[in-house]
């Protein structure tokens, strides 16, 4: 192990909750499986009780012990000790001593190295990160909130600004805001020459990554008065400002534009419309053995005059739409909701539940029921938004292997508008924008039991893929002991033990990596591990690792 660049890893399940667990009384000297009481012997780990609560310990029971009398430690017993090596033990996850009348000792605590805190290099807590689809908008369907543009009439404060200009108002364009969490909003400003005092402010260019309550300051470059229209700052008073009052299409990276204003574009009739859409990522690889991609087209139409017009743009998105529900290839991997150019959500025929609110969707909703003829609304764009679909089939306990395979990794969408030759349009005015580009979770149960079974390997518990064997040699306990469809808690705690006398004569160490399966954080644990660690200089403190979910908006345009 010495000659190896790697740590030997240990696993203790706390997963007990002080005897609900197992149906029992619970265990006030338990939290969440951790031992808060001091003078517990861990052979004690091992006891159940229905009748006494103070003895109800079992699988997924743990704590720290004092190395020379096995009795448990607690922050108040280590107070004051200088750096004092302990032992992390749990219960056994078998509930025999013995298989047949030979083979015994299965309910022996298991227990770790002795720690020295001198030696802990990290101590640090894995959160569970909950899986999210991978979300992509076309057009202008409603998107993220909190992470737009500026739109809306503002509210105009106080002025800083005199001019000197001729007649009664002045008229400034592309003046830019500044302030706030976003960037490369303009507006146009009207001020009153007499008054010097701005009188307008409309925004013409609404900027990315701003969000509601932002308060933003009208800015001027200040140029030589050389030129009657000029505006000269006569400090001493607050700045003009604009408040956010509302968001659109958040801040990113679009294709056709840089902004939410951007995102606007005409369909003509007597045009076909050519949407690529490309499926990556590991769920579409073991369908078709390559990542999916396939080109959906909409017709918007004959023209009724000799010059084309703008049609109503929602008949684009549902035509797209209901090419990807029957396209072989991507039927199984998309679930695409349509917006109308109101910003009304429409959903493919049998929806039943919002994939977003999770709330009832009537047959009313869906987009067979849209109603033809639909007037274009002068400057609105429908959009389409398209969500990663993608579910695994898991095997059950019955037929369960190690070698089974789950899948972690969600589907990742991109979409873009092409022309007849599929080429990327790069001249058009669609936008493109991922709400959510995926998130892998963290925590799995299925990851969990099989790393729990190679460290039950290592001490010789063998988990056997028949199921008659399996529960010959309790087995069906080592995979029962973990809920496969929950997400756990990791904490890890490294650490080495020197070797003083070699015989080799090189002075090195062993590395070994302690992980402990938690269902959520727990208070008790951290509070110990920091008294006790604290106690020893250069000590190490708890590492957190967590993700950011992504928050997409509910339906419509925000």
């Amino acid at each position: 192990m010495a000659y190896f660049n790697h740590a030997f890893t240990k696993i203790f399940l706390g997963t007990q909750t002080s005897g609900v667990a197992l149906g029992q009384n619970p265990n006030p000297n338990l939290s969440n499986g951790f031992v808060t009481l001091a003078g517990v012997p861990t052979v004690n780990l091992t006891l159940t009780s229905t009748t006494t609560p103070a003895n109800n310990y079992g699988t997924g029971s743990y704590g720290f012990f004092n190395p020379n009398t096995y009795l448990s430690e607690t922050v108040s017993t280590i107070a004051g000790s200088e750096c004092c090596p302990l032992l992390l033990a749990s219960a056994s996850l078998l509930k025999d001593d013995k298989i047949g009348p030979f083979h015994g000792g299965y309910k022996e605590t298991n227990k770790s190295k002795l720690i020295n805190p001198r030696y802990v290099q990290r101590w640090y807590r894995v959160d569970p990160c909950v899986p999210q689809q991978s979300v992509v908008s076309i057009g202008t369907a409603g998107v993220s909130a909190g992470n737009g543009a500026v739109v809306g009439a503002p509210t105009i404060g106080t002025n800083t600004y005199a001019v000197i200009a001729p007649g009664p108002t002045t008229t400034y364009t592309n003046i830019f805001l500044t302030g706030g969490t976003g960037s490369n909003a303009a507006a146009t400003v009207v001020v009153d020459n007499a008054t010097g005092l701005i009188t307008s402010v409309t925004i013409t260019s609404p900027g990315n990554g701003y969000t509601v309550g932002n308060v933003l300051t009208v800015a001027f470059t200040v140029s030589p008065i050389v030129t009657p229209g000029y505006l000269t700052k006569t400090g001493g008073a607050t700045a003009t400002t604009v408040t956010v009052t509302s968001v659109v299409q958040p801040s990113g990276t679009y294709q056709g534009g840089t902004n939410a204003s951007d995102c606007k574009k005409d369909f003509l009739c007597g045009e076909t419309y050519y949407l690529r859409i490309d499926v990556k990522g590991s769920p579409a690889l073991r369908f078709l053995n390559h990542n999916a991609y396939q080109t959906v087209s909409a017709y918007t139409g004959c023209c009724s005059t000799t010059v084309p017009t703008a049609v109503d743009s929602t008949t684009v998105m549902i035509q797209w739409a209901e090419a990807i529900v029957i396209n072989n290839y991507l039927k199984d991997l998309i679930l695409p909701v349509v917006f109308d150019e109101s910003g009304n959500a429409w959903y493919a025929p049998g929806t039943t539940v919002d994939p977003i609110t999770g709330a009832a969707v009537s047959s009313t909703q869906w987009w067979t029921n849209y109603p033809t003829g639909t007037t274009h609304i002068v400057g609105a764009t429908a959009g389409l938004r398209l969500f990663g679909a993608y579910v695994e089939t898991k095997f059950g306990n019955c037929s369960f292997q190690i070698t089974d395979f789950f899948e972690k990794e969600p589907v990742r969408i991109y979409a873009s508008l092409v022309d007849y030759n599929g080429d990327p349009c790069v001249f058009e005015n669609l936008c493109v924008y991922n709400d959510c580009l995926g998130l892998q979770g963290m925590g799995f149960g299925e990851q969990v039991v099989r790393d729990l079974i190679l460290a039950e390997s290592y001490l010789q518990n063998f988990f056997h893929t028949d199921i008659r064997v399996r529960e010959i040699t309790q087995g069906d306990q080592i995979l029962g002991s973990v809920n496969r469809n929950a997400l756990y808690t990791r904490y890890f705690l490294l650490h080495s033990v020197p070797r003083f006398n070699n015989p080799t004569g090189t002075f090195d160490n062993d590395r070994y990596l302690l992980e402990i399966i938690s269902n959520t954080a727990n208070a008790a644990l951290e509070a110990f591990v920091a008294a006790w660690l604290s106690a020893c200089p250069n000590c190490v403190s708890l590492e957190t690792e967590n993700c950011t979910p992504c928050v997409v908006n509910v339906n419509g345009v925000a």
